[in-house]
């Protein structure tokens, strides 16, 4: 293993105060002393070291968080190869260096929520027509063709919000992923969280969808002219003959073209809260009920347009009438949803682990 050189200084250092802090005895003589526990330490600290990495992924570690660790290593093996220490300071050594290796398996970046996870469509790929789902529900997509009277547009593989190629997808002409329907895609309360680039936004299509289960039939999350994030829930209300439809917004702020937006909306507990880049924006109190089970007459789940391709109708008095309809045009990206609303402590989480 190669070890940082600007680590050597505080290896020797921290060597030397473990030297200091422990007195020497006639009967703790440094030839005698056994090294294989600590050797064993170094041995399982490296492999982790050298089989993890920092980043800002689920599973990864936090930045900053190996130094400590490789300081701690660096320090150990200096006590291994020397002939003048004692039983004491290897014993300490070994002490030191399993304590650096249980504060840096705690700077692992856990999942949020992972019970309540339903989906995570990563768009990692970078290739082929499948979009995987990251969830252990295998609820994976596939890469769809647009509708011709939207151009027929094809999902293309294109740069990330970290500046990655081929770590995102690019919608535009009906272009879509489509997702077989699964009741667990059609919870009663829930959290869809999404990185979105709107290249543009067209006045005459103002509904550019981003993920849907059935337009307004279902729940929708699109963007308006404004533009701002605007998602609905067609909603059973207990006492209520009919169901709700709660078409609400994100207020401010304003969405502007060609930057990146973490957008998650939460329902439930009669609740419909926005959340931009990590903020709470508004929060509507006025939303009862559960989201309305669509089992009976299932619809695929889309992301980039509102309905499957093959679902729309060119008769105007079809609910699947294809001119009501709409498409996304820009990059989308780390697609999630979760059978349950998240809390703000936990979207502000999801938020500083996916950001740039």
């Amino acid at each position: 293993m190669t070890h940082k050189l600007k680590n050597m200084a505080w290896a020797l250092a921290l060597m030397a105060g473990t030297v200091l802090a422990v007195s020497c005895s006639d009967d703790d003589d440094g030839p005698n002393a056994d090294k294989t526990a600590l050797q064993t330490t170094i041995d399982e600290a490296i492999e982790l070291l050298e089989t993890t990495e920092e980043g800002s992924q689920e599973g990864q570690y936090l930045a900053g968080a190996k130094e400590p660790l490789e300081v701690a290593v660096d320090a150990a093996e200096a006590i291994v190869a020397s002939n003048a220490v004692t039983q004491v300071q290897v014993d300490n050594a070994n002490v030191n260096l399993q304590e650096a290796i249980a504060e840096y398996e705690a700077a692992i970046i856990e999942p949020i929520a992972p019970a309540n996870l339903v989906a995570h469509w990563r768009f990692d790929e970078g290739t082929g027509t499948t979009a995987n789902d990251e969830s252990s529900n295998g609820l994976d997509g596939t890469l769809k063709t647009g509708h011709e009277f939207w151009g027929a547009g094809v999902p293309s593989w294109t740069t990330d919000r970290y500046g990655v190629a081929n770590k995102a997808i690019y919608f535009d002409k009906g272009a879509n992923v489509e997702v077989p329907y699964n009741t667990k895609l059609n919870p009663q309360t829930m959290t869809i969280s999404l990185w979105m680039k709107q290249d543009v936004n067209d006045p005459i299509l103002n509904n550019q969808y981003m993920v849907a289960l059935n337009r307004w039939n279902g729940w929708k999350l699109n963007m308006q002219a404004d533009p701002k994030a605007f998602m609905t829930v067609k909603a059973d209300v207990a006492g209520s003959p009919d169901p709700a439809y709660y078409d609400r917004d994100n207020a401010d702020p304003i969405l502007t073209q060609n930057s990146w937006y973490h957008v998650v909306v939460t329902f439930g507990n009669g609740h419909m809260i926005f959340y931009v880049n990590g903020v709470k924006v508004r929060d509507w109190d006025n939303t009862p009920g559960t989201a309305i089970n669509l089992s009976a007459a299932p619809v695929n789940l889309t992301i980039g347009q509102d309905l499957p391709t093959n679902g729309y109708s060119l008769n105007e008095a079809d609910p699947n009438y294809l001119n009501w309809g709409g498409f996304f045009v820009g990059r989308m990206d780390e697609v999630r949803i979760y059978n349950a609303p998240l809390t703000e402590t936990q979207v502000v989480s999801l938020y500083n682990i996916e950001k740039p």
